[in-house]
């Protein structure tokens, strides 16, 4: 959402992300990377292991990752659902005519690169309402009761957070926007909040923790938020309101400055809002400490436009531990969901900790990112940025064993799971919490990976399709491992994903493959 003079709230529509938390691969630099700004106008207790140590180590807990949809029609009167239309065919496919992703003419189709859909199998079964509306409450019930049933402990939703969003707490469709208490307005301006950012697509999970509150207190299920900060999108839009067109279409005012200091600020605030919101609540994923559990997916992407201020991602967390503290908790668990190139051929691609501005007098010109490290030497500096656990979206590669079937992707996290147990393994206080994830298809929003050709790089990554059984012989390794290294790694196991359907990373009961999935995770994993 944008928010213009008048204090009216339009959305702002990113086509250009990957659908979400997703393995994102920088293939290039940020200039002219452009978005045309717009006038503003008590449940089963889930221990996850603390510092206390690992004896009598709880029952396996599976945690899985939850991706929301949103509208993408730039309408609020109009609801075009980012996932549905991709599944459906490809006209009024969001993502396949974003010119930022896929250049000017969107993704081309041709006889070497071929339309593959529709993707009708992908469709929900029908005690979901089929492509059901994101805030249904029915459909958000019947998706807790599967998770309950099934032997699902907690949702990981992937969570998103606009930095650049000034809103008025005087004007009444924007006063229930979180600000934090006392915090200073600008009286003159509708209570133009001085500190800007607000949540997005947030409102299925509004509706799940509503449904969630109304379940028997041994039926609830637990929830954390996975914190995406991954869109290059969004970053630039933070540099751009101090730039001349913000502020003479006066989408922002002099003054508001995306400085170090309202860096710092709004990073408060974002922690701020995790306390006031969803630390508090019962149903919120805790450890045997009592801290509560975030995830961050893609952390080196904060890392690096930390870096542009001066500011490093540690420095970030420990404020965020110092809120908590002050509030009264017992500080934060942070987990980073992180994963990447682990080759020198593809050191281009791997993990950038840095981002530099090509014009320093214009850094909403653009950048790039810099400093990259290949994944094996970026995971040892986890402990020392503020994290105490790692885990995975999802694994496209292990070396040189990259994914072109499930049987190959089985490999790949065979190799993960082995290598991570083994280096933390003499570690009593870091999580190798075990991903396992359904496969990987980007077909239904073009392909892998986007390019400004109009045609993906490696189409061949698109049909990692599992099935039951092997799914099941994945997940049951993954069991093994995680049994095996319990002492170390901890008890918890993390699913990719519930409903990832423009990555085809969706466990959810489909018209295609029914409870499928679900039944294999209860039958290894469910007690009672």
């Amino acid at each position: 959402m944008t928010i213009n003079s008048i204090g009216f709230i339009s959305l702002l529509v990113i086509n250009g992300m990957i659908s979400g938390c997703s393995a994102f691969v920088y293939k290039q630099d940020t200039k002219n990377s452009t978005v045309e700004p717009q006038n503003e106008p008590n449940s089963k207790n889930v221990a996850v292991k603390g510092n206390s140590g690992r004896e009598n180590v709880p029952d396996i807990e599976v945690g899985v990752f939850f991706m929301p949809s949103w509208n993408v029609s730039g309408n609020d009167k109009q609801d075009i659902d980012s996932f549905w239309p991709c599944l459906q065919g490809r006209e009024n496919c969001s993502f396949l005519t974003d010119k930022r992703s896929w250049g000017p003419n969107g993704r081309i189709y041709n006889a070497s690169y071929p339309y593959e859909g529709p993707f009708l199998e992908k469709k929900p079964v029908k005690e979901l309402k089929g492509f059901y509306k994101r805030d249904d409450p029915e459909v958000a019930r019947k998706q807790l009761d599967y998770m309950h049933e099934y032997g699902i402990d907690f949702i990981a939703y992937n969570w998103f957070f606009g930095r650049h969003y000034y809103y008025h707490k005087n004007f009444a469709p924007q006063a229930q926007l979180y600000y934090p208490e006392n915090w200073p307005i600008d009286t003159k301006r509708d209570g133009r909040v001085q500190v800007p950012g607000l949540e997005e697509w947030n409102d299925q999970l509004e509706v799940l923790l509503q449904e969630n509150a109304k379940r028997p207190e041994g039926k609830q299920l637990k929830f954390a938020l996975n914190w995406c900060d991954d869109s290059d999108d969004r970053w630039i839009q933070w540099l751009r309101m101090a730039s001349p067109q913000n502020i003479n279409s006066r989408t922002n005012y002099p003054g508001e400055t995306p400085d170090k200091q309202l860096y710092l600020k709004v990073h408060d605030k974002i922690t701020l809002l995790w306390i006031d919101k969803y630390f508090q609540r019962k149903d919120y994923l805790k450890d045997d400490s009592g801290r509560p559990v975030v995830y961050m997916y893609f952390p080196h992407d904060t890392e690096a436009r930390a870096s542009y201020y001066g500011i490093g991602l540690n420095d970030l967390l420990q404020r965020s531990q110092d809120l908590a503290r002050e509030a009264g908790l017992p500080g934060i668990k942070f987990i980073a969901v992180t994963s990447g190139a682990m080759t020198a051929s593809l050191k281009p691609y791997a993990l950038p900790t840095t981002w530099k501005p090509l014009d320093a007098k214009q850094p909403w010109q653009g950048g790039k990112y810099t400093n990259r490290m290949l994944f094996q030497d970026y995971v040892p500096r986890l402990k020392s940025l503020g994290f105490e656990g790692m885990t995975a979206y999802i694994y496209h590669d292990f070396y040189e064993q990259n994914n072109k079937s499930y049987s190959d992707m089985r490999k790949t996290y065979q190799g993960h799971w082995d290598k991570w147990s083994a280096f933390f393994k003499k570690d009593a206080d870091f999580d190798y919490q075990i991903p396992v994830a359904m496969g990987w298809d980007r077909r239904p929003a073009g392909g892998t990976w986007p390019q400004q050709s109009g045609f993906p790089s490696e189409p061949l990554k698109d049909k990692v399709v599992s099935d039951k059984s092997s799914f099941k012989a994945k997940i049951t390794a993954a069991k093994e491992v995680l049994v095996e290294n319990q002492p170390s790694n901890g008890n918890t196991l993390m699913v990719c994903c519930w409903n990832e359907y423009l990555e085809g990373n969706h466990i959810e009961p489909t018209e295609g493959h029914g409870f499928d999935y679900l039944e294999v995770i209860r039958a290894l994993f469910k007690t009672d």
